[in-house]
């Protein structure tokens, strides 16, 4: 099974929406069971683009205990995607997961092995933006590290702080499986290319030469509770999507 971690340095790049629409158009092809994402951020809104309702209590922060498992709170969903859920969780049981994250450095690892999923199987682990002990969890195990950016100055000025924390982490992760795909670009927005070719000059081969376009299709697919290659299976947007999936270095 390969991990795939989507990590951002600040929030509002879509770095939730990628990883559902990237998981969806990897189960396209895959068999039953194959394809999983896991929550680590406590937002948790990542099961909502999967058809799951809007107050799912249940979740992987409410599992604390050092015995248990997270084979109950595995999902099955429409869209051939299994999904783990952060859950709704109070702030007293917020810290006690924390806590578990803070004294167990394989606390996630673990029960996603547990889990038994193939061995051609793919989980992606969607982390709250910048450092915290969920990203540190989900980079001790991921094989492959998405960062996800915009285009836009804010952006710009903050992937150097992300690529060196990442370096200076003593975990599984390291910046030669870390790739960088660019969200929301605009076209015509001339400050957004431009921004979206230095990346490229600095980045090289690691920035992925597919950016997926600012599409309000996207954001009313999430309305609707479906991936975009669902509520409109013929937007040019999910080409990107697949193209995406086929150049992560999963060999």
């Amino acid at each position: 099974m390969k991990i795939i971690a989507v990590v951002s340095m600040k929030g509002g790049v879509g770095k939730t929406s990628v990883t559902a629409n990237l998981a969806a158009v990897l189960a396209e092809d895959a068999e039953a069971n194959d394809i999983a994402v896991l929550n680590l951020d406590p937002q948790n809104s990542l099961h909502m683009h999967f058809g799951l309702g809007i107050a799912l209590e249940e979740g992987v922060a409410c599992q604390t205990d050092a015995e248990g498992d997270w084979s109950e709170l595995a999902f099955p969903t429409p869209y051939n995607v299994i999904n783990l859920p952060y859950g709704e969780v109070s702030e007293r049981q917020r810290k006690a997961f924390e806590a578990c994250l803070g004294t167990y450095p394989d606390w996630i690892e673990t029960r996603i092995r547990q889990l038994g999923l193939p061995e051609d199987g793919i989980l992606l682990i969607d982390t709250p933006p910048g450092p915290s002990l969920y990203l540190r969890q989900a980079l001790a195990c991921a094989d492959v590290v998405v960062m996800v950016a915009l285009a836009d100055a804010s952006s710009y000025a903050t992937i150097p702080a992300m690529e060196s924390w990442l370096s200076n982490m003593e975990t599984h992760a390291t910046l030669d499986n870390c790739v960088l795909v660019l969200n929301q670009l605009e076209p015509g927005n001339k400050l957004n290319t431009d921004i979206a070719k230095a990346l490229a000059n600095s980045y090289g081969e690691r920035m992925l030469p597919y950016g997926i376009p600012r599409d309000d299709e996207i954001s009313l697919a999430f309305a609707f509770q479906q991936p975009l290659s669902h509520y409109s299976p013929d937007n040019p947007a999910l080409e990107v999507f697949r193209q995406i999936a086929d150049c992560l270095p999963l060999d």
